[in-house]
Parts: C-alpha cells; sequence; structure tokens
C-alpha cells in the first residue's frame, strides 16, 4: 500500500485560517484539502497511510489524537455526502432520459393514432421540444457531470478508508 506524506508547520495548517473553534469543530483547509487531492492523483495504488509530518517540538500527543479523530470524522461525513448526493444524481439522470424517452414515445403514438388537427398539433409542439430537453438533460449529467461526482465520491472514500499518523520530521 502507498502513503501520503505531507509536511506541516503547525497543527494550523490543517484548518482554515478563519475558523477560530477547537480542533474538533473546525473547518478543514481548503490549502489541505487541495493537497490531498494532488498527492491522491499521482498515486499508482490506493494509499493506506496519512503521514503528516511535523517539528519534534510541535507534536502534542493528546492534540494529534483529537485531529486524528477530528479528521476520520470529517472524511467519513464528507464521503457519505458525495455518495448519497452521487446516488441521488444518478437516479435523476436516469429519470430524466426515462422521462424524455416515454415522452417521445407518447408523442409518437398521439401522431400515429389520430388526424392532424389543432389539438394534435398543440400536443406535438409541446410534446417534442420536452421530450428532447428530457432526454439531452438525462444523457449530459450521465455523460458529463457524473464523472466529476463520482470521483469525487471516490476521493473522500479514500480519505475515509486511510489510517492517520503523526510523525516528526
Amino acid at each position: 500500500m502507498a502513503e501520503i506524506k505531507l509536511w506541516l508547520d503547525s497543527y494550523e495548517d490543517i484548518y482554515s485560517d478563519f475558523d477560530s473553534r477547537h480542533y474538533l469543530n473546525r473547518r478543514i483547509s481548503e490549502d489541505f484539502l487541495h493537497e490531498l487531492h494532488t498527492e491522491t492523483k499521482y498515486l499508482e495504488q490506493h494509499a493506506g497511510d496519512m503521514i503528516l509530518l511535523l517539528p519534534r517540538e510541535q507534536r502534542n500527543e493528546e492534540t494529534e489524537k483529537i485531529i486524528t479523530n477530528s479528521l476520520a470524522n470529517y472524511f467519513r461525513a464528507q464521503f457519505l455526502f458525495h455518495h448519497d448526493k452521487c446516488r441521488h444524481k444518478l437516479v435523476r439522470g436516469v429519470l430524466f432520459l426515462i422521462m424524455g424517452v416515454g415522452i417521445m414515445l407518447l408523442n409518437s403514438w398521439i401522431i400515429y393514432r389520430s388526424g392532424e388537427s389543432f389539438t394534435i398539433i398543440g400536443l406535438r409542439v409541446l410534446l417534442e421540444p420536452a421530450g428532447w430537453f428530457s432526454l439531452w438533460a438525462g444523457l449530459d449529467f450521465l455523460l458529463y457531470d457524473f464523472a466529476g461526482l463520482k470521483k469525487e465520491e471516490t476521493f473522500y472514500q479514500e480519505l475515509s478508508e486511510m489510517h492517520i499518523h503523526f510523525q516528526s520530521s
């Protein structure tokens, strides 16, 4: 298994500068998350450990336990959030696709079964664009947007499964 090693000047590098709460409640820094994204992107295999390197004089074992739990809880919560979001968006994309095909089939059936009257022409004007819109919206999501959501879900899944350790640099 591979490992991720990040060098920190202090524990504050993990958290947002604008959040002054205790380590258990603080927001994770965007810079820290960006570095994790960068590190995981270039790994050839799944990383089993995240090692955070600190100067020996900066280390505090009790603080490290709190931070390790805080990070693990954050990564787990983000994974669950992105997993639910990904599943919800997938279902929505598939429903749009099915709805588009259904509307187009309904439109075709109406045209086939009836003559050209004002009502039928009006229904065609309404149903054709609705069918195409729904079909393309579903396909657009499934072909383009879903990959990005799945990538974010996978990122947080990997982080939630890592063992977090502190070491002296």
